[in-house]
């Protein structure tokens, strides 16, 4: 008889088993035992701040069926256009200077608005238009220092993001500086623990869970603006009340962390971590759409799923048929749901629910 164990959500792939039930902090069942693991799973753990599950402790083999382990063949193309290329290689030192910023942080030493903002900026700069930072991030190679480029892409994408709301210039100056700190309390927390495989103890999950609550130390006294501080401390609450570290309701929620909390979800979906790969945006984008009600603030998630869908218009993409088609039309009241043209036909995918979208090709 298989025992369970008890693992961060992070360590959690597609093809696992659930050893117990799910609850969230009402006590209402989101996932049930015996539910074998997939996307949508991941996707409303992660929507409702679930930091463990229990699963069977099984085989390695028993955690991928046949059906996971050998997936549709991805011809996906290795991208070779000399912009992507100056993207990704401005990316990677980035990247490294984000990690020294916030060790520095972490260490007592202050915040460098101007500097932590030009990290952001000069990625920024090199787009022709917003719809090249959402193709580029879905190719681009990252390193394992998972905290770091996730910070970049929070705050690259909410700086498109605020655009998109139409905030102001220090608005949208502000949410990049969030974005870029948000996840600054896990510098505080030890890499052996952020990546420790298998069962954690109460105590360690408590102290993940206070990652937004360190970060929030490490800043309170610093000369930044008040609205970036909020952001970080309050980026895990959510609108009913069962976020973390303050368990606040939507009113009390400011802004900037209703902004993150949508984009700090999507950019943990759609990249590559050493225990998952990434969704399909347009996945995740059918995910939002039917699990953030209550969760997340609707008026700004409908803005930023609309706007990303439309990102993808003219790449071509691979159908739950197998199929392979471009992307022609985005519906505004169902954005993950596009008009693709696959050779003479064109297929409404908004009218064939057994159809959906499984990967982005090129």
């Amino acid at each position: 008889m298989a025992k369970s164990i008890r693992i961060p959500i992070e360590q959690l792939s597609e093809g696992m088993t659930l050893g117990d039930d799910v609850v969230n902090s009402n006590g209402l069942i989101l996932i049930p035992k015996n539910t074998v693991i997939h996307q949508k799973h991941i996707f409303r753990l992660k929507l409702y701040d679930i930091l463990s599950v229990i699963i069977l402790d099984l085989p390695v083999t028993d955690y991928y069926p046949e059906a996971i382990r050998q997936p549709h063949a991805n011809i996906h193309i290795e991208r070779t256009d000399l912009p992507f290329l100056e993207f990704q290689n401005n990316y990677a030192i980035k990247e490294t200077q984000i990690k020294h910023h916030l060790e520095s942080i972490s260490n007592g030493e202050p915040v460098q608005i101007d500097e932590l903002l030009d990290i952001s900026y000069s990625l920024l700069e090199q787009l022709k238009t917003k719809s090249n930072l959402f193709n580029y991030l879905h190719d681009i190679k990252t390193t394992d220092d998972y905290t770091f480029s996730h910070s970049i892409n929070v705050s690259l994408l909410s700086n498109i993001f605020a655009h998109w709301l139409q905030l102001t210039h220090k608005e949208i100056e502000e949410i990049t500086l969030a974005g870029l700190l948000h996840d600054l309390g896990k510098t505080k927390i030890s890499l052996e623990l952020l990546n420790k495989p298998g069962k954690l103890t109460d105590e360690e999950f408590a102290s993940i869970k206070k990652h937004s609550q360190y970060g929030f130390e490490l800043i309170k006294d610093q000369t930044i603006p008040y609205d970036v501080k909020m952001g970080v401390l309050m980026h895990h609450e959510k609108l009913n009340g069962s976020g973390y570290p303050l368990g606040i309701k939507d009113e009390y929620i400011h802004p900037y962390a209703k902004i993150i909390s949508i984009v700090d979800i999507y950019d943990a979906m759609t990249s590559t971590r050493s225990y998952h790969e990434k969704a399909c945006p347009f996945k995740v984008i059918h995910m939002f759409e039917y699990e953030s009600y209550g969760l997340l603030d609707t008026s700004m998630l409908f803005v930023f799923l609309a706007n990303i869908a439309h990102n993808y218009l003219g790449r071509v993409v691979r159908l739950s048929s197998g199929d392979e088609g471009k992307i022609i039309f985005i519906h505004n009241t169902s954005p993950s749901k596009p008009i693709i043209e696959v050779g003479e036909k064109i297929l409404d995918l908004a009218v064939l629910p057994h159809l959906s979208i499984e990967e982005i090709l090129y």
